[in-house]
């Protein structure tokens, strides 16, 4: 679908070519002699007053510090950081307890350099990722922001993994930046549930998805320079806008406009024949239209014996599918549609409508909305889905009504073959409470 997300590793070429490491590079003991870590030191570090530390937690594939240095060292160099690199002793994961060796690290990092501690830094990919939430989970107060790469929003607590939620106690002071790639669909899917049931609420979580190659351990998108600018300079930034979400309001706003359009005057299309269905609450009388045929699900739900009021159709060759539906609801219809449009964007959707009107249709007043849902697939990654929703009472109890729903997932939505879908449907449907 022509998503715009610049991933990764196109972006290394705009960033500013690598300052010399003046500083350089140290491996230090710590003070029981027992581990070492890495130091990164800017240019003219010995002149340094206060500076930011960044504490760099690598990925379970190994520290990777070669390809840190190239890729994520010119960006933290610039900004005259102080990189402390600790090593896990656990070959490709970071051991339990280890936690305290990076506190450590931490410790000793403050007590050889000028280390401004509000400006102290995690950034943590994959199993590293999940280390910087423990700590920032554990010791909210003492982590200016937190950028997390290819980790799921889970950390432990008393033993068990719970979701991860910034502390209130530095909501408005500690921000989160998190790169995934967008075929980890499940990472990217809760970190959006976690900054869906944070709005409002004082945290700035920004979320980057990238494309590209698959991998764990990415290097820095182009955002995260202003990003850091503002956090240095003390600012609480403005999360910023899903780039995805983005790109795919520019693919399917435009044919969601000449749907909206096209839904007024488009003709019937040819019916082949009339599904009745008698489900528990309402009875419904609705087209099968020619191209379109019942799903095997539907077939399977009347064969159980308790059919809901409900009848799916689809496309024989198209991945465009067709919902009608009469419910009966202890809340109007309004209130009924707007609760489910919140759980979609909770469960980590992106949900967005680009029209909404009533139209007076076959003798209602459809309440209508022609939007897109994105979300994950486990085959094929990220897949979005234009949707006309249509809803009307079926008599005078606001709690009696009748929902269409048809979902277009063919990526390259055809107004002209879908308004008349909509309109056959208005105009062979027939629901009587039963």
């Amino acid at each position: 679908m022509g998503l715009r997300i610049a991933f990764c590793a196109a972006l290394l070429g705009l960033l500013a070519g690598p300052p010399p490491l003046a500083g350089g590079e140290q491996t230090v003991m710590l003070p029981d002699g027992k581990r070492t870590y890495e130091l990164l030191l800017p240019p003219d570090a010995d002149k340094l007053k206060n500076a930011p530390l960044v504490v760099y937690l690598h990925g379970s594939a190994g520290s990777k510090l070669a390809e840190f240095k190239k890729d994520w060292w010119p960006l933290l160099a610039a900004r005259k950081c102080i990189v402390a690199v600790p090593l896990s002793k656990a070959e490709h994961m970071w051991a339990v307890g280890e936690d305290t060796y990076v506190r450590q690290v931490i410790a000793d990092v403050q007590k050889r350099r000028s280390v401004d501690p509000q400006r102290r830094m995690l950034l943590g990919v994959s199993g590293g990722g999940q280390l910087a939430l423990f700590l920032a989970d554990r010791t909210p107060e003492a982590f200016r922001a937190v950028i997390v790469v290819s980790a799921n929003p889970v950390v432990s607590r008393s033993g068990k993994a719970e979701w991860f939620f910034p502390d209130p106690k530095g909501r408005k002071t500690c921000p989160y930046f998190v790169v995934c790639h967008i075929t980890h669909g499940a990472s990217l899917k809760f970190w959006r549930q976690v900054r869906a049931r944070l709005e409002g609420k004082g945290a700035s979580i920004s979320i980057l998805p990238v494309l590209g190659e698959p991998a764990h351990y990415l290097p820095p998108p182009k955002e995260l320079g202003g990003w850091l600018d503002a956090v240095l300079a003390g600012k609480h930034p403005v999360p910023i806008e899903d780039p995805q979400k983005a790109a795919v309001a520019k693919t399917f706003a435009k044919p969601a406009a000449a749907l909206f359009d096209a839904l007024k005057t488009a003709g019937p299309a040819k019916v082949t024949e009339k599904i009745t269905k008698e489900g528990k609450q309402f009875a419904l009388t609705v087209p099968r239209q020619e191209k379109f045929e019942r799903s095997k699900r539907e077939a399977d739900t009347d064969a159980g014996g308790e059919p809901v009021t409900e009848v799916r159709t689809e496309h024989e060759k198209w991945p465009i599918y067709v919902r009608v539906d009469a419910r009966l609801t202890k809340k109007p219809l309004k209130q009924v549609v707007a609760a489910e449009q919140e759980q979609t964007r909770l469960r980590g959707m992106l949900y967005q409508v680009y029209h909404a009107a009533d139209l007076a249709l076959a003798g209602r007043t459809w309440q209508v909305k022609i939007g897109s849902i994105t979300f994950p697939d486990k085959r094929r990654g990220w897949r979005t889905t234009l949707f006309v929703h249509a809803a009307a009472p079926v008599a005078s109890d606001p709690r009696q009504w009748i929902e269409i729903t048809i979902m277009d997932e063919t990526q390259e939505p055809d107004p002209n073959e879908l308004a008349p879908v909509f309109r056959t449907i208005l105009a062979h449907l027939a629901v009587r409470p039963k």
